[in-house]
């Protein structure tokens, strides 16, 4: 009951001030007041003009006599009835007048809520009744959802120009050097067969390269369409790393370089698609032994963590600046501004993808001089 009358003294006050409450309330009494003087004046004429009443009227006093009569129609019970009958009359009134004075609030603070959306300003609310409070607050909140689904179509769109410019980029350095090349042969410019070959050789390393490229770009776009389902079997992580491990260590040694592995666990049982997972820790790999130093090891271990298999790939050698280091993984990001190194820049993009498709997180960090990339993936 408390709680209630605390709720309606709160409403009321949202819409009229103490001193126009006051005066509502003493002009609903007195027409109240009127209205009950009235009924009681239109009763007694009633009273006056009907026979059956008449006939009553008299059954009564000389049934009780009319001494009787009086001090019952005078009595504590017709008092608390008037002043019940008054009470309902004013309440009713002051209903009226707050409907009027609310209605009249609402169409102000609505209007001041269309002005300020119209002009594109915030609006203070404080003041408003709840109702216009809450109806504020659901239009912010739709305001600030559409204007994060416009900035994210302009990342859309500002991510499909940087794509048709940095491929436009790609393909055009290496077909260009082809180009040259093919023209330098067809023009008949080499001097004896050894050069021919070398021209052959360096157009082929392009055309590897110019093909790769595609490869990869046609692989990003597929694992980030919405439609692309992962073929998913029970995978062994352990035997998939061990594996990559023994293919990778000749291109190692070529570099002056060795892959050390730590697995603290003997299965790491995942469900995922097997090529997807491979070509995760391909890219991982060849990303370590293209930015690694010579004469370092590469250092890759695995363990359970809670439910997630965690995999760490570790180059040493130059650190990534922390500038660089939350960009890795957006496609055609390189630390390398000048482009001097021979990925497609969308390697790490790549592998971004296919962990993310299998429910688990990629993430980097270099220090020390050393390089990490950590791998969580969901356990089975």
């Amino acid at each position: 009951m408390k709680y209630r009358l605390e709720m309606l003294f709160t409403k009321i006050s949202h819409v009229m001030n103490i001193w126009q409450a006051t005066f509502f309330a003493a002009i609903s009494w007195v027409l109240g007041m009127i209205a009950v003087r009235t009924i009681y004046l239109w009763a007694i004429s009633i009273r006056d003009d009907s026979l059956f009443l008449k006939e009553v009227t008299r059954a009564i006093v000389s049934l009780f006599g009319p001494n009787k009569y009086v001090r019952v129609m005078d009595s504590i019970w017709v008092v608390l009835i008037n002043y019940f009958i008054i009470f309902l009359i004013t309440c009713l009134f002051f209903s009226f007048f707050y409907r009027y004075m609310r209605q009249k609030l609402l169409k102000k603070q609505l209007r001041t809520i269309n002005f300020a959306l119209h002009d594109g300003k915030p609006v203070d609310t404080e003041s408003f009744v709840p109702e216009i409070q809450e109806l504020e607050r659901n239009i912010e909140s739709m305001r600030e959802r559409q204007n994060k689904l416009m900035k994210q179509e302009e990342q859309a769109q500002q991510a499909r120009n940087d794509l048709i410019t940095n491929v436009s980029h790609d393909l055009r350095t290496p077909l260009t050097s082809i180009l040259g090349y093919l023209s330098y042969i067809h023009e008949d410019r080499y001097r004896d067969e050894i050069e021919l070959r070398y021209y052959t050789e360096l157009v082929y390393g392009k055309a590897r390269h110019l093909h790769k490229l595609i490869d990869d770009l046609f692989s990003y776009t597929r694992l980030d369409s919405v439609e692309y389902r992962l073929k998913k079997d029970e995978l062994d992580v352990i035997e998939l790393l061990s594996q990559l491990v023994a293919e990778y260590d000749g291109q190692a040694t070529e570099r002056n370089m060795k892959i050390v592995d730590h697995f603290d666990a003997k299965k790491l049982i995942i469900s995922g698609d097997g090529n997807q997972i491979m070509r995760l820790f391909e890219n991982l790999f060849s990303n370590a032994l293209r930015y690694g130093e010579g004469d370092k090891q590469i250092d890759v271990s695995a363990k359970q963590e809670g439910n997630m298999a965690v995999v760490k790939v570790t180059n040493y050698g130059q650190e990534i600046s922390e500038i660089d280091l939350p960009y890795l993984f957006e496609r055609f990001y390189k630390a390398d501004k000048n482009r001097t190194t021979t990925g497609t820049g969308l390697g790490l993009a790549i592998a971004k993808s296919i962990v993310e498709k299998h429910g688990g997180i990629v993430t980097a960090e270099s220090k020390n001089r050393k390089t990490t990339f950590i791998v969580k993936l969901p356990l089975i």
